[in-house]
């Protein structure tokens, strides 16, 4: 593969490129695999894994809650340091989903502050700010003064202290800022509407959010039917579906891509289908967070572009894509045959073309055909191919089954070197990782941020289980895999 300004100008056997282009510099050889960038569709910085911040795992809802006591690094440092583990792990381009900011002046210097991050380390990113407006206690409008009604007084007072602190950006300067942002796209770095789910904001702003990304013809992310009690909320407060919801406010089109999507009925995912909307597929952040087994394979079967994100919580906290592909492979892999199920090259095809048409970037993303983007990562096949390995092997198969982000040798993002010999090209990583500590040490913790999780977690979970007792009375348990129903009568004998 010949790479020209950026581009893949030429491909062909090796004989024949070096014969025809003598004298360049070369990367990788007969011990790699060259593939295409990959594409983490979703994503969050957190800075640090969250177990080393001693944030448990748990259900999504009592889990937000910890993020005040999350450590609160710069934007440059936190960015930084996971845009360096997915650079290691072969990512390319990430969409980035982050907290907007406090108000418009800081907001827009956190968020510039972000894209110079990524642009030191060399990836592609997209960034998709947004807030939690509304019902940022519980779920559902007209809900929060019942739950608040039923905590002892020195929890509410503590919760309600908690939440008057933390100052949020407005919906008007949101709108605002994030006309300007778009208006400096480059496709090296890039800003999206990233409303942060529709149960955390009004319906007037959803619609306001739909206008506005039309008239700047610019793309939008959400969270959407991640977990149980989100899947129970919209129906429970609107009376339809959050995939109907979208659709009433125009927000459901091909420039919005939903993050999750795990309890997507199949008449969901033949609405999104029909409206172009895209899927980032996040199965280990799914499982940590107790959402489910999203049915990426059901999304693909019904024609969904279907995408593959880490969402900052990977089952090892290690940002290890291709983890993440064979996480996905094997939970898309029923106990029947009469579901639908993905392969590995399924798989590769979310982390790669899947992401590229999310992104809205098909013809130049994704793969590595003449006139694409050099976007590519070069995999030592060295431990791959140990002891032995048939001739006969699928190259997908074996790279989905074994490779490791340590496989990873060298990584160009159009063309330049990002990544050479497994080392970062433009920042240090020890250095990174110095400041880093230095500013941990500095500002460590919220104790009280932990204490208030703690004590309000037995008081979120009664709160729903009454959601959940009302829903099993009133709906039919969810069949996950689709399966064939079991003959009656005579044929059962």
């Amino acid at each position: 593969m010949l790479v020209r300004c950026g581009r893949v100008a030429e491909a062909g056997p090796m004989a024949q490129m070096r014969a025809r282009h003598p004298g360049l510099p070369e990367f990788g050889g007969v011990d790699c695999a060259v593939l295409p960038g990959l594409i983490n569709a979703h994503h969050h910085c957190y800075g640090v894994e969250l177990s080393n911040q001693c944030i448990k795992d748990d259900f999504l809802e009592p889990w937000m809650f910890n993020g005040p006591a999350m450590v609160d690094l710069p934007p440059q440092l936190a960015t930084g340091h996971a845009a360096l583990r997915l650079l290691q792990s072969g990512v390319t381009t990430v969409v980035d989903m982050c907290a907007a900011g406090p108000d418009r002046a800081r907001a827009e210097t956190r968020l510039r502050d972000k894209a110079q991050a990524y642009r030191r380390v060399g990836l592609r990113a997209v960034i998709a700010p947004g807030e939690r407006w509304s019902n940022r206690i519980i779920h559902g409008a007209g809900e929060e003064a019942a739950f608040l009604a039923t905590l002892p007084p020195p929890l509410h007072a503590r919760l309600r202290k908690a939440e008057a602190a933390r100052q949020r950006l407005t919906p008007a300067d949101y709108l605002d800022l994030l006309g300007d942002l778009i208006g400096e796209n480059d496709g090296q770095t890039d800003f999206w509407f990233g409303p942060t789910g529709p149960q955390w904001m009004s319906e007037d702003l959803l619609a306001d959010i739909a206008r506005h990304a039309e008239r700047l013809d610019a793309r939008v992310q959400t969270h959407a039917l991640e977990s149980h009690y989100e899947n129970i909320e919209s129906p429970r407060i609107h009376g339809h579906s959050a995939i109907e919801h979208f659709a009433r406010h125009g927000l459901l089109n091909g420039r919005l891509s939903l993050a999750h999507a795990v309890w997507a009925t199949d008449a969901d995912l033949d609405q999104i289908a029909r409206a172009g909307t895209q899927i980032s597929h996040n199965p280990g952040s799914n499982l940590r967070l107790r959402s489910g087994i999203a049915p990426a394979s059901r999304m693909r079967a019904a024609g969904v572009t279907t995408a593959l994100g880490m969402d900052g919580t990977t089952l090892a906290g290690d940002e290890d894509m291709f983890a993440e592909m064979r996480l996905a492979l094997h939970l898309n892999r029923p106990p029947h045959s009469s579901a639908p199920s993905l392969t590995a090259r399924d798989v590769l095809e979310m982390a790669t073309v899947g992401g590229a048409r999310l992104l809205g970037r098909a013809d130049e993303l994704g793969q590595l055909h003449p006139g694409f983007l050099a976007d590519a990562v070069v995999l030592d096949l060295t431990r791959l191919l140990r002891p032995w390995t048939d001739p006969s092997t699928d190259p997908a198969e074996l790279i989905i089954a074994r490779a490791k982000a340590c496989d990873v040798r060298d990584v160009l993002v159009g063309g330049r070197s990002a990544l050479l010999d497994g080392t970062p090209v433009g920042i240090s990583e020890d250095a990174l990782m110095d400041d880093l500590r230095a500013a941990l040490d500095a500002q460590p913790p919220n104790p009280d941020a932990r204490d208030l999780q703690a004590d309000l977690h037995p008081w979120l979970m009664d709160w729903y289980a009454r959601w959940d007792q009302d829903h099993a009375n009133t709906h039919p348990p969810v069949q996950r895999y689709g399966a064939r129903p079991l003959p009656t009568g005579k044929e059962t004998s």
